[in-house]
Protein backbone atom coordinates (compact mmCIF):
# COMPACT_ATOMS: atom_id res chain seq x y z
CA UNK A 1 0.00 0.00 0.00
CA UNK A 2 1.40 3.35 -1.09
CA UNK A 3 1.09 5.80 1.81
CA UNK A 4 1.54 8.77 -0.52
CA UNK A 5 -1.82 7.92 -2.08
CA UNK A 6 -3.59 8.14 1.29
CA UNK A 7 -4.75 11.10 3.36
CA UNK A 8 -2.77 10.85 6.61
CA UNK A 9 -4.26 12.78 9.51
CA UNK A 10 -2.67 13.16 12.95
CA UNK A 11 -5.37 14.57 15.22
CA UNK A 12 -3.05 15.87 17.95
CA UNK A 13 0.64 16.73 18.28
CA UNK A 14 2.37 16.53 21.65
CA UNK A 15 4.43 19.67 21.10
CA UNK A 16 4.53 21.57 24.39
CA UNK A 17 2.59 24.80 23.70
CA UNK A 18 4.88 27.79 24.00
CA UNK A 19 5.64 30.90 21.98
CA UNK A 20 9.28 29.76 22.20
CA UNK A 21 8.65 26.33 20.59
CA UNK A 22 10.90 25.49 17.64
CA UNK A 23 8.36 24.62 14.95
CA UNK A 24 11.05 23.20 12.71
CA UNK A 25 10.03 20.04 14.57
CA UNK A 26 7.10 19.85 12.15
CA UNK A 27 9.48 18.40 9.59
CA UNK A 28 9.22 15.13 11.56
CA UNK A 29 5.64 14.76 10.35
CA UNK A 30 6.40 15.69 6.75
CA UNK A 31 9.13 13.05 6.68
CA UNK A 32 6.51 10.33 7.23
CA UNK A 33 3.94 11.57 4.70
CA UNK A 34 1.53 13.13 7.21
CA UNK A 35 -0.80 15.51 5.36
CA UNK A 36 -2.63 17.18 8.25
CA UNK A 37 -1.66 17.87 11.85
CA UNK A 38 -3.50 19.56 14.72
CA UNK A 39 -1.10 21.52 16.96
CA UNK A 40 -1.90 22.36 20.58
CA UNK A 41 -1.64 26.09 21.32
CA UNK A 42 -2.84 25.95 24.92
CA UNK A 43 -4.02 23.76 27.78
CA UNK A 44 -5.61 24.35 31.18
CA UNK A 45 -2.25 24.85 32.90
CA UNK A 46 -1.85 28.06 30.85
CA UNK A 47 -3.66 31.38 31.11
CA UNK A 48 -5.69 32.92 28.31
CA UNK A 49 -2.90 35.42 27.66
CA UNK A 50 -0.29 32.66 27.34
CA UNK A 51 -2.55 30.74 24.97
CA UNK A 52 -3.08 33.77 22.77
CA UNK A 53 0.65 34.54 22.76
CA UNK A 54 1.43 30.98 21.64
CA UNK A 55 -1.26 31.06 18.97
CA UNK A 56 0.05 34.39 17.64
CA UNK A 57 3.63 33.10 17.49
CA UNK A 58 2.60 29.90 15.69
CA UNK A 59 0.49 31.79 13.16
CA UNK A 60 3.33 34.19 12.35
CA UNK A 61 5.82 31.34 11.95
CA UNK A 62 3.54 29.34 9.66
CA UNK A 63 2.54 32.35 7.54
CA UNK A 64 6.22 33.09 6.90
CA UNK A 65 6.64 29.64 5.28
CA UNK A 66 3.83 29.37 2.70
CA UNK A 67 5.80 26.96 0.52
CA UNK A 68 5.98 24.33 3.30
CA UNK A 69 2.85 24.81 5.41
CA UNK A 70 -0.77 25.84 5.02
CA UNK A 71 -2.86 27.03 7.96
CA UNK A 72 -6.21 25.47 7.15
CA UNK A 73 -9.80 26.08 8.13
CA UNK A 74 -11.72 23.82 5.76
CA UNK A 75 -11.44 20.27 4.50
CA UNK A 76 -10.77 21.51 0.96
CA UNK A 77 -7.77 23.44 2.33
CA UNK A 78 -6.30 20.14 3.55
CA UNK A 79 -6.61 18.53 0.15
CA UNK A 80 -5.13 21.66 -1.42
CA UNK A 81 -2.13 21.39 0.93
CA UNK A 82 -1.66 17.72 0.08
CA UNK A 83 -1.85 18.39 -3.66
CA UNK A 84 0.80 21.13 -3.34
CA UNK A 85 3.10 19.05 -1.09
CA UNK A 86 2.57 21.19 2.01
CA UNK A 87 1.73 20.14 5.56
CA UNK A 88 -1.78 21.29 6.53
CA UNK A 89 -1.99 22.70 10.05
CA UNK A 90 -4.77 23.83 12.34
CA UNK A 91 -4.80 24.42 16.08
CA UNK A 92 -6.39 22.77 19.10
CA UNK A 93 -6.81 23.85 22.72
CA UNK A 94 -6.89 21.40 25.63
CA UNK A 95 -9.40 22.69 28.16
CA UNK A 96 -11.59 25.73 28.62
CA UNK A 97 -9.36 27.84 30.89
CA UNK A 98 -8.20 29.45 27.64
CA UNK A 99 -11.58 31.19 27.46
CA UNK A 100 -10.94 33.11 30.67
CA UNK A 101 -14.61 32.61 31.54
CA UNK A 102 -15.76 34.42 28.37
CA UNK A 103 -17.80 32.41 25.87
CA UNK A 104 -17.14 35.07 23.21
CA UNK A 105 -13.59 33.72 22.95
CA UNK A 106 -14.85 30.56 21.22
CA UNK A 107 -15.51 32.40 17.96
CA UNK A 108 -12.29 34.41 18.30
CA UNK A 109 -10.26 31.20 18.55
CA UNK A 110 -12.10 29.78 15.55
CA UNK A 111 -11.24 32.90 13.53
CA UNK A 112 -7.56 32.48 14.47
CA UNK A 113 -7.40 28.86 13.28
CA UNK A 114 -8.56 26.70 16.20
CA UNK A 115 -10.61 23.81 14.83
CA UNK A 116 -10.67 21.46 17.82
CA UNK A 117 -11.18 22.04 21.56
CA UNK A 118 -11.12 19.77 24.60
CA UNK A 119 -13.42 20.54 27.49
CA UNK A 120 -10.93 19.83 30.28
CA UNK A 121 -7.30 18.90 30.77
CA UNK A 122 -7.09 16.23 33.49
CA UNK A 123 -8.66 18.41 36.22
CA UNK A 124 -12.15 19.88 36.60
CA UNK A 125 -12.67 23.40 35.32
CA UNK A 126 -15.60 25.78 34.90
CA UNK A 127 -16.97 23.77 31.97
CA UNK A 128 -16.41 20.06 32.62
CA UNK A 129 -14.75 17.32 34.61
CA UNK A 130 -11.24 16.03 34.02
CA UNK A 131 -10.06 12.43 33.96
CA UNK A 132 -7.83 12.83 37.07
CA UNK A 133 -10.47 14.53 39.22
CA UNK A 134 -13.87 13.98 40.84
CA UNK A 135 -16.24 12.75 38.14
CA UNK A 136 -18.79 15.48 37.33
CA UNK A 137 -21.17 16.21 34.44
CA UNK A 138 -20.95 19.31 32.28
CA UNK A 139 -21.60 22.56 34.06
CA UNK A 140 -24.15 25.08 32.78
CA UNK A 141 -21.24 27.01 31.27
CA UNK A 142 -20.00 23.82 29.62
CA UNK A 143 -23.40 23.22 28.00
CA UNK A 144 -23.35 26.78 26.65
CA UNK A 145 -19.81 26.34 25.29
CA UNK A 146 -20.82 23.13 23.54
CA UNK A 147 -23.66 24.88 21.73
CA UNK A 148 -21.31 27.70 20.71
CA UNK A 149 -18.67 25.29 19.41
CA UNK A 150 -21.32 23.48 17.38
CA UNK A 151 -22.48 26.84 16.00
CA UNK A 152 -19.11 28.20 14.89
CA UNK A 153 -17.71 24.87 13.68
CA UNK A 154 -15.11 23.60 16.14
CA UNK A 155 -14.71 19.85 16.64
CA UNK A 156 -15.70 18.72 20.14
CA UNK A 157 -12.87 16.70 21.70
CA UNK A 158 -13.30 14.58 24.86
CA UNK A 159 -9.72 13.41 25.43
CA UNK A 160 -8.50 14.24 28.99
CA UNK A 161 -12.15 14.70 30.01
CA UNK A 162 -13.83 12.73 32.82
CA UNK A 163 -16.34 9.97 32.18
CA UNK A 164 -19.60 11.79 32.98
CA UNK A 165 -18.68 14.95 31.08
CA UNK A 166 -17.48 13.00 28.04
CA UNK A 167 -20.67 10.94 27.88
CA UNK A 168 -22.79 14.10 28.16
CA UNK A 169 -20.79 15.77 25.38
CA UNK A 170 -21.44 12.79 23.11
CA UNK A 171 -25.15 12.84 23.93
CA UNK A 172 -25.70 16.60 23.59
CA UNK A 173 -23.46 17.57 20.66
CA UNK A 174 -25.11 18.22 17.32
CA UNK A 175 -21.89 17.15 15.55
CA UNK A 176 -19.80 14.01 16.19
CA UNK A 177 -17.53 14.09 19.25
CA UNK A 178 -14.00 12.72 19.04
CA UNK A 179 -11.38 11.42 21.43
CA UNK A 180 -8.44 12.82 19.48
CA UNK A 181 -5.73 10.97 21.42
CA UNK A 182 -7.05 8.30 23.79
CA UNK A 183 -6.38 4.57 24.17
CA UNK A 184 -8.64 1.81 25.55
CA UNK A 185 -8.58 1.37 29.32
CA UNK A 186 -9.39 -2.31 28.88
CA UNK A 187 -5.90 -2.82 27.40
CA UNK A 188 -3.96 -0.58 29.82
CA UNK A 189 -5.55 0.69 33.03
CA UNK A 190 -4.45 4.31 33.04
CA UNK A 191 -6.86 7.09 34.06
CA UNK A 192 -6.11 8.92 30.80
CA UNK A 193 -7.41 5.99 28.79
CA UNK A 194 -11.11 5.56 28.08
CA UNK A 195 -13.60 2.81 28.82
CA UNK A 196 -15.26 0.47 26.37
CA UNK A 197 -18.52 2.31 27.05
CA UNK A 198 -17.03 5.67 26.07
CA UNK A 199 -15.55 4.17 22.90
CA UNK A 200 -18.85 2.58 21.85
CA UNK A 201 -20.85 5.73 22.63
CA UNK A 202 -18.44 7.86 20.60
CA UNK A 203 -18.71 5.55 17.61
CA UNK A 204 -22.49 5.25 17.85
CA UNK A 205 -22.84 9.02 17.30
CA UNK A 206 -20.40 9.10 14.39
CA UNK A 207 -17.25 10.08 16.28
CA UNK A 208 -13.65 8.86 15.97
CA UNK A 209 -11.08 7.74 18.54
CA UNK A 210 -7.43 8.56 17.79
CA UNK A 211 -4.72 6.07 18.79
CA UNK A 212 -2.30 7.69 21.28
CA UNK A 213 1.45 7.01 21.03
CA UNK A 214 2.57 8.17 24.48
CA UNK A 215 4.22 5.11 26.01
CA UNK A 216 2.71 5.39 29.51
CA UNK A 217 -0.76 5.23 27.95
CA UNK A 218 0.21 2.14 25.93
CA UNK A 219 1.84 0.09 28.69
CA UNK A 220 4.81 0.25 31.06
CA UNK A 221 6.64 2.94 29.08
CA UNK A 222 6.03 0.73 26.05
CA UNK A 223 6.20 2.34 22.60
CA UNK A 224 6.52 -0.89 20.61
CA UNK A 225 4.58 -1.41 17.40
CA UNK A 226 3.16 -4.66 18.77
CA UNK A 227 1.61 -2.88 21.76
CA UNK A 228 0.32 -0.03 19.61
CA UNK A 229 -1.39 -2.58 17.38
CA UNK A 230 -2.96 -4.24 20.41
CA UNK A 231 -4.61 -0.92 21.32
CA UNK A 232 -5.53 -0.24 17.70
CA UNK A 233 -7.23 -3.61 17.23
CA UNK A 234 -9.15 -3.17 20.48
CA UNK A 235 -10.45 0.17 19.25
CA UNK A 236 -11.42 -1.45 15.95
CA UNK A 237 -13.18 -4.32 17.70
CA UNK A 238 -15.20 -1.92 19.87
CA UNK A 239 -15.86 0.97 17.50
CA UNK A 240 -15.49 -0.45 14.00
CA UNK A 241 -12.97 0.58 11.39
CA UNK A 242 -15.00 3.69 10.44
CA UNK A 243 -14.51 5.21 13.89
CA UNK A 244 -10.78 4.84 14.55
CA UNK A 245 -7.93 7.17 13.59
CA UNK A 246 -4.50 8.42 14.63
CA UNK A 247 -3.69 11.02 17.29
CA UNK A 248 -0.14 10.22 18.31
CA UNK A 249 0.34 12.98 20.92
CA UNK A 250 3.90 12.92 19.63
CA UNK A 251 6.77 15.30 20.29
CA UNK A 252 9.90 14.79 18.19
CA UNK A 253 12.21 16.84 20.43
CA UNK A 254 14.03 14.04 22.23
CA UNK A 255 16.10 16.58 24.20
CA UNK A 256 13.03 17.50 26.25
CA UNK A 257 12.71 15.65 29.55
CA UNK A 258 8.97 15.11 29.49
CA UNK A 259 8.91 13.52 32.93
CA UNK A 260 10.51 16.66 34.42
CA UNK A 261 7.79 18.85 32.91
CA UNK A 262 5.11 16.55 34.26
CA UNK A 263 6.63 16.43 37.75
CA UNK A 264 6.51 20.22 37.93
CA UNK A 265 2.69 20.20 38.18
CA UNK A 266 1.64 17.20 40.30
CA UNK A 267 -1.90 18.56 40.44
CA UNK A 268 -2.41 18.11 36.69
CA UNK A 269 -0.22 14.99 36.45
CA UNK A 270 -0.81 13.15 39.74
CA UNK A 271 1.28 10.50 41.44
CA UNK A 272 0.52 6.88 40.72
CA UNK A 273 -0.17 7.46 37.02
CA UNK A 274 3.37 6.86 35.68
CA UNK A 275 4.05 10.53 34.98
CA UNK A 276 7.25 10.27 37.00
CA UNK A 277 8.60 7.56 34.68
CA UNK A 278 12.16 8.46 33.63
CA UNK A 279 12.57 8.95 29.90
CA UNK A 280 8.94 8.63 28.80
CA UNK A 281 8.93 7.29 25.24
CA UNK A 282 6.78 8.27 22.27
CA UNK A 283 5.46 6.34 19.32
CA UNK A 284 4.85 8.75 16.48
CA UNK A 285 4.42 8.97 12.73
CA UNK A 286 7.40 6.69 12.12
CA UNK A 287 5.09 3.86 13.28
CA UNK A 288 2.54 4.41 10.51
CA UNK A 289 4.14 1.84 8.19
CA UNK A 290 4.12 -0.79 10.95
CA UNK A 291 0.49 -0.05 11.73
CA UNK A 292 -0.48 -0.40 8.08
CA UNK A 293 1.41 -3.68 7.78
CA UNK A 294 -0.31 -4.96 10.93
CA UNK A 295 -3.74 -4.01 9.62
CA UNK A 296 -3.04 -5.72 6.32
CA UNK A 297 -1.97 -8.90 8.12
CA UNK A 298 -5.24 -8.83 10.04
CA UNK A 299 -7.12 -8.62 6.74
CA UNK A 300 -8.38 -5.04 6.72
CA UNK A 301 -9.21 -3.71 3.27
CA UNK A 302 -7.41 -0.77 1.71
CA UNK A 303 -10.61 1.25 2.11
CA UNK A 304 -10.70 0.52 5.87
CA UNK A 305 -7.01 1.30 6.31
CA UNK A 306 -7.34 4.61 4.46
CA UNK A 307 -10.21 5.47 6.78
CA UNK A 308 -8.06 4.89 9.85
CA UNK A 309 -5.12 6.79 8.36
CA UNK A 310 -7.21 9.90 7.79
CA UNK A 311 -10.54 9.63 6.04
CA UNK A 312 -12.46 8.96 9.27
CA UNK A 313 -11.29 12.16 10.95
CA UNK A 314 -11.82 13.99 7.65
CA UNK A 315 -15.46 12.87 7.72
CA UNK A 316 -15.91 14.38 11.21
CA UNK A 317 -14.27 17.62 10.06
CA UNK A 318 -16.63 17.75 7.08
CA UNK A 319 -19.59 17.40 9.45
CA UNK A 320 -18.25 19.84 12.04
CA UNK A 321 -16.34 22.67 10.36
CA UNK A 322 -18.44 25.46 8.92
Amino acid sequence: MNLKESLIWDAHAGLFPSSEMDLDNLLSWQKYNVNYLSINVGFDVMSRDATLATLAAYRRWLMARPDQFLLVGTLSDIYNARDTCRLAISFDIEGMNALGGDINMVEIYHTLGVRQMLFAYNLNNSAAGGCHDIDIPLTKFGVEILAEMNRVGIIVDASHVGYLSSMELIERSSSPVIFSHSNPWSIWQHQRNITDEQIKACAAKGGVIGLNGLAIFIGDNDSSSESLLRHLFKLIDLAGTAHVGLGFDYTPDITVDLSAILRARPDYWPAGQQYDTPGIEHAGPSKIRDLVDGMQVRGLSEFEIKGILGKNFARVADQSWV
